[in-house]
């Protein structure tokens, strides 16, 4: 008699077993294709299920594969998750199988970063099971969260809410619309007040920005709660929320009841140290409550620059709980790397170099690098991937370059070519013509004309491998240099610039040369405080020359009672005038600030919520 094939006997048992390991499939399974459930306590590896695969053909085969494939992304091994997926053949996959293809590369895009390329692989024209749809809506809200979009996250989780049933899915689900919505800045939550959105979503937006005054006007908090939930008596943030936000309000009432700071109010600093003390003092004038008030000190560290800690010991003598400054970087890094500090401390400089957070001690200021940092992201976010850099010669151009390259190529995009140019100058032809390899090419014009001896008719061709020019200048230096753009036929590449670009004060005149610039500034000089702006216009209109230093010294005041909670709450931001505040791991106080783009000699700020067409689900 013939033996049976051991091959087949070996596969037999092999299905066997993994039918007893396995639940049946599900009513409407053998359509959907869904790998079944594991029901058995031994869980099988990802080497378990590409055995399976070997043994297996068709339809079981890829359903392996796919299991594999989960597991190793599961563990973020994307490199073989996506190796897996490459095995399977999409002309001859069910559409449930091509359906968990598409859903892994869009995880796998987002394990690597590319959150862009995720949203892309997320749209299904189909009906999926619930459980997917519910994965799809996850998968979507944290892709519009890493790729700089937080008020799509929200809309996303705000949908799914309706497919959850679990009661903790649904708590868990709130606070992630809330977390979203709380990255935003004041002035977008005010803008989408008056947005076409619907009503629960709409209670979410307006919520938010009752908390986003609050940070300031807080004594008004529990009675503009009290009117929301009147007009969203059912809303799912009623219960849920009311409790932190009233934790909130004592929070912010407790401010410390003696502030000394430390500044060198004489001297080379004292334009910018004064105008930083009257922000601060304008910010405590104009505090609601005056029984609230705490007493302030100033210490004037200009005669002792190198001598911060005498200063700082003297403060606490006088009886300061919270101390303010200095200024110098050089003082920051002594409070930083030295003794510990017994009283907080919000500097308002950064160290020069630091390892790790020192307690205590919060940094604060208005670093040139974070702006250039900022145009890389917005560049990038845009779409933009190949970068040329011009800025001046010294040791300023070459921080805001170094920073724009790192976070670019961070990114995933490149820089091209870094060109320097002497400021001050008239004439920028030479740097530009470099950056763009202009100059090469009247170079191969001359040597042509010279080989055949003749005049040749000739039109300059630029380089074609930029999309996008980063420039640092000062309003006098960008007035100058971006009409050469045009001139040197760069007219149409965008050109993304930082807040040194603008003086602050309109003057459509001189800034027409700039139009089409785009550039990130301050809500002090797009969306200022009115009652703010008008104490400096009408009290210190010397310090118009240092506006953004009177608006770190308001924000300066007003953040004190709520650093805690930036240090408890990572999503947590201050809406100040000096951008969306939040605090790093290092205790450092970071801006996110607002974009804008000059129209007729004017900024005009642009909507950052706005989806570009190649992201858009509708």
């Amino acid at each position: 008699m013939r033996l049976p094939n051991p091959l087949l006997i070996y596969c037999l048992l092999t299905l066997f077993i993994s039918a007893c390991t396995q639940a049946p499939l599900r009513p409407g399974d053998e359509k959907t294709g869904e790998p079944p459930v594991e029901t058995s306590v031994i869980k099988k590896t990802a080497e378990d299920y590409l055995n399976l695969a070997q043994l297996s053909t068709g339809n079981v085969r890829d359903l392996h594969l796919i299991q594999a494939a989960e597991l190793y992304v599961s563990n973020s091994n994307f490199d073989n998750a996506q190796n897996i997926l490459a095995n399977i053949n999409a002309e001859t996959a069910s559409i449930a199988v091509l359906r968990n293809m598409q859903m892994l590369s869009a995880r796998i895009a987002l394990g690597r970063g590319k959150p862009r390329d995720a949203l892309k692989l997320l749209t299904f024209s189909e009906i999926l099971p619930t459980t997917q749809q519910i994965e799809v809506f996850y998968l979507r809200a944290q892709a519009f969260l890493d790729a700089g979009y937080p008020l799509e996250a929200a809309k996303t989780r705000v949908q799914m809410d309706k497919y959850l049933e679990n009661d903790n899915e649904k708590e868990e689900n709130h606070q992630a619309i809330w977390e979203a919505l709380s990255l935003l800045s004041e002035t977008t939550l005010r803008q989408l007040s008056y947005a076409p959105l619907n009503k629960q979503f709409l209670g979410w937006v307006e919520l938010a920005n009752i908390t986003k005054r609050a940070q300031i006007d807080w004594q008004h908090l529990q009675q503009n709660i009290y009117r929301w939930r009147q007009n969203y008596p059912q809303h799912p943030a009623t219960k849920i929320f009311s409790q932190e936000l009233g934790l909130r309000q004592i929070e912010l009432m407790e401010q410390p009841a003696h502030i000394a700071v430390l500044l060198p109010l004489t001297g080379r600093y004292s334009k910018i140290t004064g105008a930083i003390r009257d922000g601060f003092m304008t910010a405590y004038l104009q505090h609601t409550n005056k029984n609230q008030r705490p007493r302030i000190t100033f210490i004037d560290t200009a005669n002792q620059p190198d001598k911060i800690w005498n200063h700082y010991h003297k403060a606490i003598d006088k009886g300061a709980d919270f101390i303010v400054g200095p200024f110098l970087k050089s003082a920051v890094s002594s409070l930083a790397n030295g003794e510990e500090l017994n009283v907080p401390t919000l500097s308002l400089n950064y160290a020069e170099s630091q390892t790790q957070a020192t307690p205590n001690l919060f940094q604060m200021g208005l670093l040139p690098e974070d702006e250039a940092r900022q145009s890389a992201e917005m560049a990038f976010r845009q779409g933009h991937l190949h970068a040329a850099i011009l800025v001046p010669e010294g040791p300023w151009g070459q921080r805001l370059s170094n920073s724009f390259q790192q976070r670019f190529e961070e990114l995933g995009g490149t820089v091209i070519n870094t060109e320097t140019y002497i400021s001050g100058k008239n004439d920028f032809k030479q740097p530009i013509q470099k950056l763009l390899n202009i100059d090469k090419s009247i170079s191969r014009h001359r040597k042509l004309q010279t080989l055949l001896k003749t005049d040749l008719k000739f039109t300059p061709y630029r380089r074609q491998d930029v999309d996008m020019i980063f420039m640092a200048a000062t309003p006098k230096n960008a007035r100058q240099l971006k009409p050469q753009f045009k001139f040197h036929y760069a007219g149409e590449l965008p050109v993304y610039s930082t807040s040194h670009a603008f003086t602050g004060k309109i003057d459509a005149r001189s800034d027409r040369d700039i139009d089409d610039l785009l550039y990130c500034d301050m809500p002090w000089i797009l969306n200022p405080s009115k009652p703010l702006k008008q104490a400096l216009t009408q009290n210190w209109p010397e310090h118009q020359q240092y506006t953004r230093f009177f608006a770190l010294g308001a924000d300066a005041y007003h953040l004190i009672p709520y650093l805690k909670r930036l240090q408890a709450k990572t999503y947590e931001r201050f809406s100040g005038q000096t951008g969306n505040i939040y605090l790093d791991s290092f205790n450092r106080l970071r801006r996110e600030l607002l974009w804008a783009q000059f129209v007729r000699g004017k900024p005009v700020i642009l909507d950052l919520n706005k989806l570009p067409e190649d992201l858009s689900l509708n």
